[in-house]
């Protein structure tokens, strides 16, 4: 699946980028009407919790309007809703821009602090941003909370 989230769920769609999910984020202040347009154009579901876009006629059948408050409700809603895999491909694509991360080379690793490059020897790169990646403290707690979002997904065993 492929999304396009607007303004108000932005940070759902970076969690789905985390997720490794294609995921457009439309840039805040984007007129409804070109939000439409592209999810139509890319194929898209649109996640929004904008209840004017459901009155678009573009908004059928390619909306998902979502009623939550914080990121642990709405990706709670959009797994049950589209039954949403947050495990489908973790860490593989760039947080700012979406691009599908590679592995660096060691030229672009002379970018990675010095005191990070001693501990750490898988470093993705992102090359449209240029920006660096790699596993620290922080991925684990993202990896964790993933892992929790899926197992509510999953429901009892």
């Amino acid at each position: 699946m492929r999304f396009l989230c607007d303004e108000m769920l932005k940070r759902l769609g970076q969690w789905l980028r985390v997720a490794g999910h294609d995921v457009t984020i439309m840039p805040d202040g984007t007129p409804d009407a070109l939000i439409l347009q592209r999810a139509e154009e890319e194929d898209r579901w649109l996640l929004s919790s904008d209840r004017r876009l459901a009155a678009h006629r573009l908004a059928r059948g390619r909306l998902v309007l979502l009623d939550c408050q914080g990121i642990d409700a709405c990706a709670h809603e959009l797994a049950r809703r589209l039954d949403i895999d947050w495990l489908y491909r973790p860490f593989t694509r760039c947080m700012r821009c979406n691009t599908p991360l590679r592995d660096a080379t060691p030229h672009e690793m002379q970018d990675v602090p010095a005191g990070v490059r001693a501990q750490v020897c898988d470093v993705r790169f992102c090359p449209s941003c240029r920006q660096l990646y790699w596993n620290g403290s922080h991925v684990d707690d993202m990896r964790r909370r993933l892992q929790q979002w899926n197992a509510r997904r999953q429901g009892p065993a």
